[in-house]
């Protein structure tokens, strides 16, 4: 099968994960707090992030005391469109992409078997997640769980499609032989 055809069915794959990780499952939420008065905040935010973008609570680490509040923040002072069309649209994109950008990687690779491709599919799914959250628990105090339920996440997301990636891609890994590097096929 052809790394467009195994992209396409992996990103569905990640596409319908995500769908479960958010939607049916409430880990996400359970690793959240809940703001005591939402229209407050709201208020706050609207009144004093006039851009949408990311704001630090002290915007300076020079200006920041211990036991002052911290936060780190993501705001939309014009909120977002709740029918989510849009996000579904690019999240589908993105999930292209990454997949693509896997498989590639994959390709790469030399002598690995059925569930070998598996392991390094999933490998690379706990190194996105740990890549991308380990330095918000470090640098601006995310919390454990969030960042256990994320990475979690996403090494299922990947397992997942590297069952796929892994059997629709056999004949496009590399294979070492004593002559050196021939593809399989």
């Amino acid at each position: 099968m052809n790394k467009t055809t195994a992209t396409i069915i992996c990103a569905v794959v990640l596409f319908a994960w995500g769908f479960v990780s958010w939607m049916v499952l409430s880990w996400h939420q359970i690793v959240a707090n809940e703001f005591t008065d939402e229209t407050e905040v709201a208020e706050a935010i609207k009144k004093n992030a006039p851009i949408a973008g990311v704001y630090y609570l002290p915007f300076a680490q020079k200006d920041h005391k211990a036991g002052e509040t911290a936060a780190f923040v993501n705001a939309l002072p014009q909120g977002y469109d709740p029918g989510m069309i849009k996000q579904l649209v690019i999240q589908f994109i993105g999930d292209l992409i990454s997949a693509l950008i896997v498989i590639c990687l994959l390709s790469q690779t030399a002598g690995l078997g059925y569930w070998g491709r598996v392991g390094f599919v999933a490998l690379v799914g706990v190194g996105i997640g740990f890549i991308s959250h380990f330095p918000y628990w470090n640098w601006f105090g995310f919390s454990t769980p969030y960042v256990i339920v994320t990475v979690v996440d996403s090494l299922i997301a990947w397992f997942l499609a590297g069952l796929i990636i892994a059997k629709l891609i056999a004949k496009n890994t590399k294979k070492i032989t004593t002559g050196g590097i021939h593809r399989y096929g």
